[in-house]
């Protein structure tokens, strides 16, 4: 099947859904855009020049999207809402750089491909931080370190913080 056939299969079962939620009364989270560029798209590669035509608006939501499977917060939409009417290349390279220090784009080793902007790190020493950072974002690993004694802890924030 081609690739425009795709496109239209998911682009109509967008409308679909859509339709069906604002007949609930409800508003569907994602732009078809968004939708439309993670379409067969492999989980831990983004491919960043699906999104370089979008509109500055439209690109951070997608890439949010792809790299972080969930839309930005709401608080992170405001800031880069602010930050629109900055030039595309600008915008772009900005919400790249922020997305790939996210600890959840290294946690799940997802890459960003065909990137203009920048060469994303790489490498043994990325991916044991990826690995870390899965280990000290467990709230029951920072329970357990709380109920060691001072001593250990102190030797502990030294290493990981």
């Amino acid at each position: 099947m081609e690739e425009r056939t795709k496109q239209d299969i998911y682009g109509r079962l967008y409308d679909v859904v859509q339709g069906n939620m604002a007949a609930a009364g409800l508003d569907f989270p994602y732009r078809r855009e968004t939708f439309l560029c993670e379409v067969e798209a492999h989980p831990q590669e983004v491919n960043v020049a699906r999104y370089l035509e979008l509109p500055n608006p439209v690109f951070m939501q997608a890439v949010h999207a792809a790299a972080l499977k969930r839309l930005p917060e709401e608080k992170t939409a405001v800031f880069w809402k602010g930050r629109y009417e900055e030039p595309k290349e600008q915008f772009q390279e900005e919400v790249l750089r922020s997305v790939a220090a996210s600890s959840v784009v290294a946690i799940n080793h997802i890459r960003l491909v065909n990137n203009p902007y920048f060469e994303q790190k790489r490498g043994i020493k990325y991916h044991c931080m990826g690995l870390l950072y899965g280990l000290t974002d467990k709230s029951f690993l920072r329970e357990f370190g709380k109920k060691l004694p001072m001593p250990v802890q102190k030797l502990i924030r030294k290493v990981f913080i």
